[in-house]
């Protein structure tokens, strides 16, 4: 016989088996893996929202502060004028029962629109339903207390909405503490060599994500 034939082939040695502490090891991996990618992505997306309602509040913020500002605006001159009036009244009535003809001229000096419709609306009532001044009657329409009523809503309204968006953004951020932890769990999970405690870093960081999830609903829930 050949050398070729008198060689025998050696057979193949059978597959070792993977270890089960490897193939505990690539469980954990796999699960981290998953558990980065939800944390991550529900991360992102409050940290987006937390801006954006972060932004919404301080424009709220702004908004009320200049509406506030406004209406304060108005009221002063509301009663800058009401007051002038009211003494323009009452000396149109002194010169009137001194002199009709002297209160006349001084109403049509002095007088503007809106006190003249007052005052020929008061004229008109009977003198037992007259209250004190002219001012008191539903004919004396003044728009600058007009304004100040509209401003101050909107001030209100303004800033109720700011505070909405305010709360709604603290919830976002909390949520994002959660996932943060949940993130800092699952991405240390594999460096545990004992077993037992990769798993346990592993059930924290999924039972973490959960109160942050429910901090983003509330965040949601606050915005209407």
């Amino acid at each position: 016989m050949s050398d070729a034939q008198d060689e025998t082939v050696a057979p193949e040695p059978a597959p070792r088996a993977k270890p089960k502490e490897k193939e505990g090891h690539d469980r954990v991996e796999v699960v981290a893996a998953i558990l980065l990618g939800i944390a991550g992505a529900l991360t992102a997306f409050s940290a987006y929202k937390a801006a954006l309602t972060d932004g919404d509040a301080l424009k709220g913020y702004t908004e009320s502060a200049k509406s506030t500002s406004d209406a304060n605006s108005s009221y002063d001159d509301y009663s800058q004028t009401y007051y002038a009036d009211q003494q323009l009244f009452r000396d149109y009535l002194l010169a009137a029962n001194d002199d009709p003809e002297v209160g006349l001229g001084l109403r049509a000096l002095f007088f503007d629109d809106n006190l003249e419709a007052a005052t020929t609306s008061w004229e008109n009532l009977p003198e037992d339903e007259r209250p004190a001044t002219a001012l008191d009657v539903d004919a004396y329409q003044e728009t600058a207390l007009e304004e100040y009523n509209e401003f101050s809503a909107d001030a209100e309204t303004q800033f109720t909405e700011a505070a909405k968006a305010d709360s709604a953004g603290d919830k976002f951020e909390q949520a994002s503490v959660f996932l943060a932890i949940s993130l800092f769990l699952a991405g240390v999970a594999s460096l545990f060599k004992v077993q037992g405690v990769r798993y346990a870093a592993l059930i924290g960081s999924a039972l973490v994500i959960v109160p942050g999830i429910m901090a983003m609903l509330d965040g949601q829930s606050a915005l209407g």
